[in-house]
């Protein structure tokens, strides 16, 4: 397995899809293809995380102009999962995350996130039964914030009621989350 950090095809086709459903802006267009991904050619098989990042960082503008940016990475990851749970595929998998409850879905953090790279690594710590806290070897801050959306999003699509993440650190390794909800039977 390659050493370089790499975001597979799929996860860059279903970003551009979900966060722009009207289709992506051709200015935006213009600036991914200085960035290195080209949407008007098939995709490559994956990216360099770096480009990924970027990627994220030029469409914040274009989804949410009003935002700062920090903002705009996070609703950039909760649309993302917003819009994955419209698809067949998505509509079948959090129902089956509903049925297990938000701290089991949050156990499957690591092989979620792995399946659109080959570098997400996650560290689940319980603090309470409504809280757990999740390190992610994520150092990008673009991405550390489009992460935190993922997370957030998951656990709503997921069942949770009144989810919540937080950013509780951050360091050179990677950013721990606090994420937590509302105590229900499924908690």
């Amino acid at each position: 397995m390659s050493d370089t950090p790499l975001i597979f095809h799929h996860t860059i086709q279903g970003f551009f899809s979900r966060a722009f459903p009207g289709g992506v802006p051709p200015g935006l267009k213009a600036q991914l293809r200085t960035a290195g991904v080209d949407l008007d050619k098939p995709l490559l098989p994956a990216y360099p995380m770096e480009t990924w990042s970027r990627c994220i960082e030029l469409s914040a503008p274009f989804a949410f102009p009003d935002d700062m940016p920090q903002e705009a990475w996070r609703r950039l990851g909760e649309r993302m999962i917003d819009g994955y749970q419209e698809t067949m595929i998505g509509r079948a998998m959090f129902a089956t995350l509903k049925l297990l409850g938000p701290r089991r879905m949050l156990q499957r953090s690591r092989k979620n996130f792995r399946s659109g790279n080959n570098y997400t690594d996650v560290v689940l710590s319980d603090v309470s039964p409504t809280e757990m806290d999740l390190w992610f070897n994520e150092t990008h801050e673009v991405l550390r914030h489009f992460v935190a959306g993922i997370v957030l999003a998951g656990m709503r699509v997921g069942g949770a009621e009144a989810p919540h993440v937080d950013v509780l650190r951050t360091d050179a390794r990677g950013v721990t989350y606090r994420a937590s909800w509302a105590a229900s039977p499924k908690a």
